[in-house]
């Protein structure tokens, strides 16, 4: 999955997931799995990934409404 990072209104750097892969700017690769994600924000990834301190909460609660989206359809 790739992630994107993008300013807020009010100046914020935040990470989003680039589902159609086509956004502009830096971009970073995750893993589309828990684990992965948990060991991003723990390990300070997207902060050395995108060169810049994020807030990585919006795509914490993205990834989890994508991964509950992507089992209900399987189900």
């Amino acid at each position: 999955m790739r992630l994107t990072v993008r300013t807020d209104a009010t100046g914020t750097a935040v990470v989003m997931i680039d589902e159609g892969r086509r956004l502009g700017g830096r971009g970073a690769w995750l893993h589309p799995t828990e684990q992965c994600l948990q060991n991003a924000v723990r390990r300070k990834a997207f902060n050395r990934a995108f060169r810049a301190p994020v807030d990585a909460d919006a795509v914490v609660q993205t990834f989890r409404q994508v991964a509950s989206e992507t089992a209900a359809e399987h189900e």
